[in-house]
């Protein structure tokens, strides 16, 4: 939302945008897998934690990024604390929730991606309109923060180690974890190691087909606001609505698209369950993202965008269910390594768009983002979903 007065303050072209976007995304992947090793060995919640702080202290300094080097280092360790979330958040998911809900707990849990979107595009335009560009950045330094408070009043990494839960609610979540078919992945007969994870040739198959997922994913996120503004006309107030509308919808696919899949893992097997509302996402997202480049009426192409988010987000709850089914064990693990390969989405998507957009228009970069979209599907038919099996070296 800040980009088109950051560009126009810094002098920077769109290929130049691209770049300094692009240094999130490299410093978001470097510390995914480290994020997550951590996550399994000392708990999630202190991962966040050190991340909250890291990356607060690089949101303040933002504006103070004079030269287009010195901006791009500080988006990088910015992204560096950011990075560890996710991984950590579903290494606690897999010690919260029985196998047959952790469609369903990613996707509740990556709302808050929607949500804060959502929220933050019209906050931003009313706060730049009001106090100007870099107050956006002072202002939200000190959101992350405040969640510290509320997780060292409520959270808990473990069940185990929460002072609310009931001994009915823990021995349900124990027994859901030991279903018919799967390992006991994280108990002590667990003998699956970081070798059986790496020489898994699903594993890495998995990890390809949500590169290409996050790769429109991210398009949209740093690319979406100036395309209304640039390629569509609009005002930046209006820019900020529009753009919100895709992740209000996000906010209903992401939980739907979790709980879709475990439903299906019930009926079909978590090979083919989990795997069926990402394939069908991915195919509608990238149609109608393109249908939306055809449309004259800018409340028609909202609604293709948004409807095409609204489908990308459907698969996330199935992708990230994928990792605890591999290993609870090793689920930071596993989710670092395909958050990885997602950022990279992050790394390439900013950039590839603003080279596009300068040499050949916006049209042609969404039509790549739907191309891209479309082959992770086909790549996601060749990954099984089962647990990890141990190799004795």
């Amino acid at each position: 939302m800040a980009a088109p007065a950051m560009m126009k303050h810094f002098g920077w072209d769109a290929a130049q945008y691209g770049y300094v976007a692009t240094a999130f995304f490299l410093g978001y992947a470097s510390s995914m897998i480290l994020g997550g090793w951590l996550a399994d060995k000392f708990g999630g919640g202190r991962v966040v934690v050190f991340g909250v702080f890291w990356w607060s202290i690089f949101v303040f300094v933002t504006p103070f990024g004079a030269s287009i080097g010195l901006m791009i280092a500080i988006r990088a360790l910015m992204g560096f604390g950011e990075g560890v979330t996710l991984p950590s958040i579903s290494s606690m998911i897999a010690q919260w929730v029985p196998k047959k809900e952790t469609g369903i707990a990613q996707g509740i849990s990556l709302v808050g991606v929607a949500a804060g979107i959502a929220i933050a595009m019209p906050l931003t335009s009313w706060i730049m309109a009001t106090w100007g560009w870099q107050a956006v950045f002072k202002t939200f330094a000190f959101i992350a923060p405040a969640w510290v408070v509320l997780w060292w009043m409520f959270g808990a990494d473990k069940p185990d180690h929460d002072k609310f839960i009931s001994k009915a609610e823990l021995a349900y979540i124990k027994a859901g974890q030991k279903i018919a078919g799967l390992q006991s992945a994280g108990d002590v007969d667990d003998p699956t190691t970081k070798r059986d994870i790496f020489t898994t040739p699903s594993v890495w198959i998995g990890a390809l087909s949500f590169y290409c997922t996050n790769y429109l994913f991210y398009l949209f996120m740093t690319w979406l606001p100036m395309y209304f503004v640039k390629a569509r006309g609009l005002q930046l107030s209006k820019s900020a609505l529009y753009t919100m509308m895709p992740y209000l919808v996000a906010m209903v696919t992401y939980p739907l698209g979790g709980w879709c899949a475990d439903r299906a893992a019930v009926k079909f097997g978590h090979n083919w369950g989990r795997k069926i509302f990402p394939l069908l996402g991915q195919l509608g997202a990238g149609a109608l993202l393109v249908a939306s480049t055809q449309a004259s009426d800018i409340v028609v192409a909202v609604a293709l965008v948004s409807g095409s988010n609204g489908l990308l987000c459907l698969t996330m709850g199935g992708y990230y269910s994928m990792p605890l089914i591999f290993s609870k064990k090793n689920a930071g693990k596993i989710t670092g390594l395909w958050a990885t390969f997602a950022t990279f989405g992050g790394i390439c998507a900013p950039t590839f768009t603003g080279l596009l957009v300068k040499y050949h228009g916006y049209n042609s970069a969404l039509y790549c983002g739907s191309a891209i979209s479309v082959l992770g599907a086909i790549i996601l038919l060749f990954c099984t979903v089962k647990p990890l099996v141990h190799r004795e070296v």
